[in-house]
């Protein structure tokens, strides 16, 4: 141990003992992680993550925290390497492609092949069946995690989803029907939009949005903005394509439905076959970018999550059954889950792991503040954490000669907007011009940060390396989408609608005092105010904001994304994933953003990838939901007087880290 390092331990032991003699109290969480986090000097390692929300359900984990603890109890058919390259793990992936006669790849054979002798840690054996099992619950029509599993377009998923036998031939009738559209159900449909968009936003914002020139005094002010909008809508090409899309997406709900209440129809899907205990096949038509990686994803043993504890059987279209599971997890990975309890979340060494038993006999998750983690490691109290890499930590790891790993961080933070509680894009468009983003994140990272001008991480090859700021910050450019989006200031100085409602915005953070956007936050309520906005920031515990995100009762969210290895962006950004079906949580729908998340995902020529990605972020950005905001760097500290050394991996990859080797972690 360096002698500065020492020293500092010292200092900080000499005003524990201050404090307690002053007669203040201690941090409980603190104070809780000392008596309960290590347990001796050599059998346990302690890990500190800032929060956890509890749910360690590989399918259905949302957080980088919780997938960590996810890490440590599961295993994977394969992993990826320090290059994101798919790897061997508990088994193996190899494919062969069926070619039409031109030499397509018109079908590709995907094989699934286990290594032997593994087990669960309750001791039963893993099969083939447990594979199988795990993606049949990420087909499932009422699944709702992040898993894109079901966007593969494996041989008879889509008949077992729909629960529709005759899929193909309905869709053909119904494809052949909606390429024939009569003007009549084109009109109609136009007139069914132009009505839902009257409700929708007030007639004042309409009148003024398409320069009508209405008297909004005239009694008959409605029925003139009606047959305006609808003249206008009549006469516009963009319309009577989206008329077409939405016809086309009714017919095919009438046409192709899923209807479980009436007996399942398609109990299996015909794609994947079992081939003896340890093999499986899987035919998918066509390609796609993340099949394989898809495939070889998690292991979720079929005994015990496809049976709840009070013996319920899972069933197609009904998630109770693994949910029920979602805080107590059983795998076949490197340890046991033993507790969740008192922020700390405890593993037993799992002796049956098929790597071997791991180093260490106990492994501890547990719940630290984000401004006390370097003092913790410092001290002796966890042994491995990851504060933020500020400019500040940095020079006080060096100073106190704290060992650290720094690597490029695969995942961004961002500012996003529920666009069904704030459906006027010049509001949103507003909001984005009021984001003064480098300031705060020079302040806070220095040069261990950028400014990020697309909506997913820089580490990926298909981001667009040339991307230029989409909304600069620019409070007069804000305060004209306000005033086209109908706000006006009253005499009082509030910016109000023809209705003289005041415009309110609340918007969620986690741990505001040591947030990297906080000063984006700071200088957005100080703007907004002085132009008459009410604007409300929640500094809120992580697991209530990720709740109130999800159930999409906040208007505004300061989050990140994390752990992301390739670009199809289905569950994030697709319509399909919106409203509480998969993880869009900024309620976008924009059918020709899906159809190029459609066209990414089939696109294995990565030039190709580029370009359509490149014109995806673009899209996703003019509707001003996500406002991407810096891509860090990782950083991982580590205590060195407990743990030894040489068995942490340690890399400049964010792909493959120490926590792909917990089993050879050693304590001193």
């Amino acid at each position: 141990m360096k002698f500065k390092r020492l020293l500092a331990i010292l200092l900080i032991g000499v005003m524990i003992l201050l404090t307690a003699c002053g007669g203040n109290k201690s941090d409980g969480t603190n104070s809780e992680s000392k008596s309960e986090g290590k347990t001796s000097d050599n059998d346990t390692l302690v890990i500190g993550l800032t929060d956890l929300n509890g749910i360690f359900n590989p399918i259905f984990a949302t957080t980088a925290n919780d997938n960590n603890v996810v890490g440590a109890v599961f295993t994977s058919v394969c992993s990826v390497n320090d290059n994101n390259e798919l790897i061997d793990e508990a088994g193996s992936i190899s494919y062969e492609e069926i070619k039409d006669d031109n030499g397509e790849a018109k079908q590709v054979k995907y094989t699934v092949k286990l290594k032997e002798d593994m087990t669960f840690s309750d001791g039963v054996p893993v099969t083939i069946d447990d594979v199988i099992f795990t993606y049949y619950l990420q087909a499932d029509p009422a699944y709702d995690g992040m898993s894109t599993f079901s966007s593969l377009n494996i041989v008879g998923l889509k008949e077992y989803y729909y629960d529709t036998p005759n899929y193909e031939s309905k869709m053909k009738e119904f494809e052949d029907i909606s390429k024939n559209l009569s003007e009549e159900e084109i009109s109609n449909f136009i007139k069914e939009f132009t009505d839902k968009e009257i409700k929708e936003k007030t007639p004042e914002v309409l009148n003024k949005e398409l320069e009508l020139g209405l008297d909004e005094t005239d009694e008959d002010f409605l029925d003139k903005l009606s047959k305006a909008y609808l003249r206008i809508n009549m006469e516009d090409e963009s319309m009577i394509i989206k008329a077409k899309d939405a016809k086309y997406n009714q017919l095919k709900k009438d046409y192709v439905h899923l209807n479980l209440s009436d007996g399942i129809d398609v109990q299996e899907i015909s794609g994947i076959q079992k081939v003896d205990e340890l093999t499986c096949t899987i035919l998918v038509n066509g390609v796609n970018i993340i099949a394989d990686r898809a495939l070889a994803g998690i292991i979720m043993p079929k005994h015990y999550y496809g049976i709840a504890e009070d013996g319920t059987e899972f069933k197609k279209g009904d998630m109770t059954v693994p949910k029920s599971r979602n805080s107590s997890p059983l795998g076949s990975g490197p340890y046991i889950f033993k507790n969740y309890d008192n922020n700390i979340v405890s593993l037993e060494a799992n002796p049956s792991y098929f790597k071997g038993e791991p180093k260490t006999k106990n492994l501890k998750f547990q719940i630290v503040s984000e401004s006390n983690k370097v003092d913790v490691v410092s001290n002796g109290e966890i042994d491995i954490t990851d504060p933020s890499a500020q400019k500040e930590i940095m020079q006080r790891l060096d100073s106190e000669g704290i060992e650290y790993n720094l690597t490029d961080n695969n995942g961004y933070g961002y500012i996003g907007i529920n666009a069904k509680r704030l459906p006027d894009i010049n509001v949103r468009k507003g909001l984005m011009h009021l984001m003064n983003r480098k300031p705060s994140i020079q302040s806070y990272y220095g040069n261990l940060a950028e400014v990020l001008e697309r909506p997913m991480t820089s580490t990926l090859a298909e981001y667009p390396q040339d991307a230029k700021e989409y909304y600069s910050y620019d409070k007069d450019k804000a305060i004209k989408y306000f005033e086209k989006a109908g706000y006006t200031k009253d005499s009082s100085g509030k910016l109000v609608d023809k209705n003289g409602k005041q415009l309110k915005i609340e918007i969620g953070i986690a741990s505001l005092s040591s947030h990297p956007s906080a000063g984006i936050l700071s200088q957005m309520k100080n703007d907004l105010t002085e132009i008459g906005v009410e604007f409300l920031i929640s500094d809120l515990q992580f697991n209530v904001l990720t709740d109130r995100v999800r159930s999409g009762d906040i208007d505004m969210f300061s989050m990140a994304w994390g752990s992301s290895n390739h670009a199809d962006f289905t569950q994030v950004y697709h319509s399909s994933s919106a409203e509480g079906s998969g993880s869009n949580y900024f309620n976008l729908k924009d059918q020709d953003v899906d159809k190029l998340i459609e066209e990414v995902a089939v696109t294995l020529d990565l030039e190709k990838r580029k370009e359509l990605i490149a014109k995806e972020l673009d899209l996703i950005m003019k509707n001003a939901v996500i406002m991407p905001v810096y891509q860090r760097k990782n950083l991982d500290i580590f205590n060195d007087e407990n743990l030894n050394m040489d068995t942490v991996y340690r890399s400049n990859s964010p792909y493959y880290t120490y926590r792909n080797e917990y089993h050879l972690i050693e304590m001193k």
